[in-house]
């Protein structure tokens, strides 16, 4: 799988389980110490993450880590994923 690839998944997946925990990208930055910027550009496939970064996601999001990277099928979510 390409870097690229890797990303788009791990941007897909974060979108997907933080929708579904109902958090915003500000929420979920919060919990975890990160900026909103580098959540949103992590769901955009734009941002570099350490497994130790994808393991604190992972534990706000309350999935195991691999779940983050492993490609799925998720339903179609709005295209702004906003909570507020």
């Amino acid at each position: 799988m390409k870097i690229s690839n890797i990303r788009k998944v791990l941007g897909a997946n974060v979108k997907y389980y933080r929708y579904l925990i109902g958090y915003t990208q500000e929420q979920l930055a919060e919990k975890t110490e990160l900026s909103p910027r580098y959540i949103s550009d992590i769901e955009n496939a734009q941002g570099n993450v350490s497994v130790d970064t994808l393991e604190i996601i992972a534990k706000y999001l309350k999935v195991e880590s691999y779940l983050l990277i492993k490609p799925q099928k998720h339903p179609s979510l709005p295209k702004r994923v906003n909570m507020k």
